[in-house]
C-alpha cells in the first residue's frame, strides 16, 4: 500500500518534459504492436489469397470450408490495408459464385472490387474488374451491360496507353458481337486486336483473335476467309509450347469451316485431331463435342452405322461426366440415324429420350425462375456477413485506437482542465446572448414558412394549369404528325398489296397453262413486293415508336449525377458507335469540364438521352462534311464538349465544325417530324424530345447557335436547385 501511494504521488509530481516522454513511450508501444501485426497479417494474407486462387482452378471438396477461407481473406486484407489482396480478395469471391450458377452475387462482389480499385486507383486491377463484370454479363445474356463494361475498360486502357488491354478488350467485342449476331463487327473488331497483337508479339492471345474471327467469318458464310484465317491461328499454335489444348479447339473451328463447305473427309480429319488431344489431356468437355461433330458429319454422308457409333459414344461420355449441354441434340441425331437403318423401335426409343430432355430443360427453366427469390436472399445474408467482418474490423482498430488515445488523453486532460474553468464563464454569457437571439430568429423564420406554404399553394393550382395546356397543345402536334408521317408508308404498302392480288391472279392464270416459267418469274416479283411491303411497315413501325417515346410520360426518379462523368461517357459511346459501323470514320474530341461542376439532381436517363443525341446529331454533321471534301481541304472532323458552373446554372455546351443549319430553316429544328436527314435516317423527334426533356422535365433551356460552313452549337442549361452546390 506504500509503495502503491508513492507512485502516485511520483506521477502527480514528475515534470512535464518527463511526463511527455511517458506518453510518447506509451505511443510507441502501442504503434510497434499494431505495425508488427499489420505485417504478420499482410504475409498471412498474401498466402492465403494465393492459395484461394489456386484452389479455385481445382475441384472444391469442402465448399463451406473454403468459403469460410474467402471471407477471412477480405477480413485480413481489410486489417493490412492491402487494396491489391483486398480487391484479388474480391475477384476470388466473383469466381466462386459464378462457378456455381450466382450471377448476382459475382456482380455484388466485382462492384466491391471496382470501388476499391477506383478509390485506390489502381486503373489497372479497375480495368480488369469491368472485364470480370462484362464475362459475368455475358454468362447472364446481358449483351449491353456486357458491352458498356468492356468499352470502360478500353476507355482505361487507351488513357494508360495499355495496347495489350486494348487488344484483349477487342477480342472479348468480337465475342460478344458473335452473340449478338452481329458478324460482320465482330469480324472488324477481331481484325482491331489483331493488328495490335502482331506488335506486341503475344501469340496466345493473337491465336485466340484468329479463331474467333474465323467463327464470325463462317457464320457470314466466307468460307474460304475463314479458313484462311484459322489456318493462321493453327500454324501460331503450332510453334508455341504448351498450348496443345488451345490447338484442339481451332482444329475443331476448322472442321466446323470444312464441314459447311461440304468438305466432309477434311471435317472429320480435323475432329479426329481434336478429339486425340482432348483425350490424351482428358478434357472432357473436348472429347464429348469432337464425338458429336464427327458422328454429324458421317450422318450427312449418309453413314448412319458409323455416324451411330460417335453418337451413341458421345452421349455416353456426357451421362457419365455431367457435361450435358448438348445431350438432348444428341438424342435427336441417334433417332435419325436408328430410323435411317430402318430400326424403328431404337429410333422411337431415342426419339422419347429426345422428348424427356426437351421437357426437363423446360422444367428446369422453371425452377431457375422459382429459384431466383433464393438467389436474392443469399445474397441478403453475404450482405449482412460482410457487415458483421466490417464491425469486427472496426471493434479491432478502436480497442487500438482507444489504448492510444488513453495516453494522450491524459496529457490532454492536465492542460485542459485549467482552460475549461476559465472559458466555462465566457461561455454562459455567449450561451444566453445567444438564446435570445435565436428566439427572435425562430419567430422570423415561423412568419416565413407562413408565407412560403401560401406560395407554394398558389404555384401548385398554376402549375397544373400549365401542364394541362402542354398536354393539350402536344396532342394536337402529335395529330398532325400521325397523318403526315404514316401515310406515306401506308400507302406503299396498300399499292403493293393489291398489285401482289393482281399477280396472284395471273399466276393461277399461268399455272392452269402449265408456264412454269411464267409463274417462277411472277413468284419473284411477288417476293420483291412482299420484301417492299415489309420495309415501308418497319418505316411506320419506327416513326410510332418514336412518337410512342416522344410523348410519353417521364417516370424516371431524379437522383444526384455528375454531369462530367455523363458527357464524358456519352461522348465515348457515340464516337465508338459511330466506328463499329464506318471504321474509315475519325474525328477529334475535345473536352473541357469544369472541376467545380459538382453534382445535380436530374433524371439521368432523360438528360443522357438529350447529351447522347445531340452527340449522335454532331457527329453525322462532321461526318457528312467529310464526305463532301478532299484530301486538299485540310478538314479534320472536331466535336467538343465543354462544362461550366455558374451561380444560378449549370450549362453543357457541344460543338462540331460541320456545315451548319441553313437560315430557312433555323426555326423549325425543335418542331417534332422535321428532319434534314435522307428517308429512313430519322424520325426528326430527337430534338424535339431534347427540348421537352430539358424545358418541361427540368426547367431549363436548350439553345442553339450556327453559321453555315463553320459549325453549330448546342448549350443545355439547367438551373442549381436552391442555387446550392451540391458535393
Amino acid at each position: 500500500m506504500i509503495k502503491k501511494q508513492y507512485h502516485i504521488k511520483l506521477i502527480y509530481t514528475c515534470s512535464l518534459q518527463n511526463y511527455c516522454c511517458l506518453i510518447m513511450l506509451l505511443f510507441l508501444g502501442f504503434n510497434s504492436f499494431s505495425q508488427t501485426s499489420i505485417t504478420e497479417n499482410k504475409i498471412h494474407t498474401k498466402d492465403l489469397v494465393a492459395s484461394i486462387s489456386k484452389q479455385l482452378q481445382l475441384p472444391i471438396t469442402d465448399s463451406i470450408a473454403f468459403t469460410k477461407n474467402m471471407f477471412k481473406a477480405v477480413l485480413l486484407s481489410k486489417q493490412a490495408n492491402d487494396k491489391t489482396k483486398l480487391i484479388k480478395s474480391y475477384h476470388n469471391l466473383a469466381k466462386w459464385h459464378e462457378g456455381n450458377t450466382t450471377l448476382d452475387s459475382t456482380i455484388y462482389y466485382l462492384e466491391h472490387a471496382e470501388k476499391v480499385s477506383k478509390d485506390s486507383k489502381l486503373s489497372i486491377l479497375e480495368a480488369e474488374t469491368y472485364l470480370k463484370k462484362e464475362n459475368a454479363y455475358k454468362q447472364r445474356g446481358d449483351y449491353d451491360k456486357a458491352m458498356t463494361e468492356d468499352f470502360k475498360a478500353i476507355e482505361l486502357f487507351e488513357k494508360m496507353n495499355n495496347q495489350h488491354g486494348i487488344a484483349k478488350s477487342y477480342t472479348r467485342l468480337c465475342d460478344l458481337l458473335y452473340y449478338q449476331e452481329k458478324y460482320l463487327e465482330g469480324a472488324e473488331y477481331c481484325q482491331k486486336a489483331i493488328d495490335i497483337q502482331k506488335e506486341l508479339n503475344t501469340p496466345i492471345e493473337l491465336a485466340k483473335s484468329y479463331r474467333y474471327k474465323a467463327d464470325n467469318l463462317l457464320i457470314l458464310e466466307r468460307y474460304d476467309e475463314a479458313l484462311s484465317t484459322i489456318n493462321k491461328a493453327i500454324t501460331i499454335l503450332s510453334k508455341t509450347d504448351n498450348n496443345t489444348p488451345d490447338l484442339g479447339r481451332n482444329y475443331n473451328t476448322r472442321g466446323n469451316i470444312y464441314k459447311f463447305m461440304q468438305r466432309y473427309d477434311d471435317a472429320i480429319a480435323e475432329y479426329k485431331k481434336c478429339y486425340k488431344i482432348a483425350k490424351d489431356h482428358n478434357i472432357i468437355r473436348g472429347i464429348i463435342p469432337a464425338l458429336g461433330n464427327i458422328g454429324h458429319v458421317y450422318r450427312l454422308q449418309e453413314k448412319h452405322k458409323e455416324a451411330l457409333a460417335y453418337t451413341l459414344e458421345a452421349i455416353d461420355l456426357m451421362k457419365k461426366s455431367g457435361n450435358t449441354q448438348n445431350l438432348r441434340e444428341n438424342y435427336m441425331h441417334a433417332s435419325d440415324s436408328y430410323e435411317a437403318l430402318e430400326e424403328y423401335k431404337k429410333a422411337l426409343e431415342y426419339n422419347h429420350l429426345y422428348s424427356d430432355a426437351r421437357f426437363q430443360e423446360l422444367q428446369q427453366i422453371i425452377k431457375q425462375l422459382e429459384s431466383e427469390l433464393q438467389i436474392k436472399y443469399e445474397s441478403a445474408k453475404k450482405d449482412e456477413t460482410i457487415e458483421e467482418q466490417d464491425a469486427t474490423i472496426n471493434r479491432q482498430q478502436k480497442i487500438q485506437l482507444l489504448y492510444i488515445g488513453i495516453a494522450l488523453l491524459l496529457g490532454v486532460i492536465l492542460f485542459g482542465m485549467f482552460f475549461t474553468m476559465r472559458n466555462i464563464r465566457k461561455k454562459r454569457k455567449a450561451l444566453a446572448s445567444l438564446n435570445s437571439e435565436l428566439a427572435k430568429n425562430q419567430e422570423a423564420l415561423e412568419n416565413s414558412n407562413t408565407k412560403l406554404k401560401q406560395s407554394l399553394e398558389d404555384l401548385k393550382a398554376t402549375q397544373a394549369q400549365l401542364i394541362q395546356s402542354e398536354k393539350m397543345a402536344s396532342l394536337g402536334e402529335l395529330t398532325a404528325g400521325i397523318a403526315h408521317e404514316i401515310q406515306n408508308p401506308l400507302n406503299f404498302v396498300n399499292n403493293f398489296s393489291e398489285v401482289n392480288s393482281e399477280l396472284i391472279d395471273e399466276m393461277q392464270e399461268e399455272l392452269d397453262k402449265g408456264d412454269i416459267e411464267e409463274v417462277k418469274a411472277i413468284s419473284n416479283d411477288i417476293k420483291l413486293n412482299l420484301e417492299k411491303i415489309n420495309h415501308h411497315g418497319k418505316r411506320a413501325d419506327g416513326i410510332v415508336k418514336g412518337m410512342l417515346l416522344h410523348s410519353r410520360n417521364n417516370s424516371g426518379e431524379k437522383e444526384q449525377v455528375d454531369l462530367n462523368k455523363l458527357a464524358d461517357e456519352y461522348l465515348r459511346l457515340a464516337y465508338h458507335g459511330l466506328r463499329a459501323k464506318d471504321k474509315s470514320f475519325n474525328a477529334t474530341l475535345n473536352t473541357d469540364f469544369d472541376p467545380n461542376l459538382g453534382k445535380i439532381t436530374v433524371v439521368s436517363q432523360d438528360i443522357g438521352r438529350v447529351i447522347l443525341n445531340l452527340f449522335t446529331n454532331a457527329f453525322y454533321a462532321v461526318n457528312e462534311k467529310q464526305l463532301k471534301t478532299t484530301s486538299q481541304d485540310n478538314y479534320k472532323p472536331t466535336v467538343s464538349v465543354a462544362t461550366l458552373r455558374n451561380k444560378d446554372t449549370i450549362i453543357i455546351t457541344i460543338k462540331d465544325n460541320g456545315d451548319g443549319i441553313p437560315k430557312n430553316i433555323i426555326d423549325k429544328i425543335f418542331q417534332p417530324f422535321f428532319t434534314t436527314k435522307p428517308t429512313g435516317k430519322g424520325t426528326g423527334l430527337g430534338l424535339s424530345m431534347s427540348y421537352d426533356i430539358v424545358t418541361k422535365g427540368h426547367g431549363g433551356e436548350l439553345k442553339m447557335e450556327t453559321k453555315q460552313g463553320i459549325g453549330t452549337t448546342f448549350s443545355i442549361v439547367l438551373p442549381i436547385p436552391n442555387s446550392k452546390k451540391t458535393d
